[in-house]
């Protein structure tokens, strides 16, 4: 997905990819939230600790779901990117 818009910008310009942009900030967002939810489920307790990462890691990606604005407004964006075409 990454790459592919990474392409779309080179060869279009970054207008033209705005609506895969948007939707990359929410994606893998939530891509990356979810692997380490899983990484801290297999490490029980020990996950949540400063022992690991984890932890670190956790609390660092949920600030980063909403720095660049919450995935809600990012969502929001990208559906009238597309049904402005309508």
């Amino acid at each position: 997905m990454v790459l592919h818009t990474a392409l779309k910008i080179q060869e279009e310009g970054q207008r033209a990819a705005s609506a895969e942009i948007s939707s990359i900030k929410f994606f893998a967002a939530n891509v990356l939230q979810r692997v380490i939810d899983r990484a801290v489920q297999v490490h029980g307790a020990l996950g949540v600790t400063d022992d690991t990462l984890l932890s670190y890691y956790y609390r660092e990606e949920r600030g980063a779901r909403i720095y660049d604005g919450p995935d809600e407004v990012h969502k929001a964006s990208l559906a009238r990117k597309i049904l402005k075409k309508y």
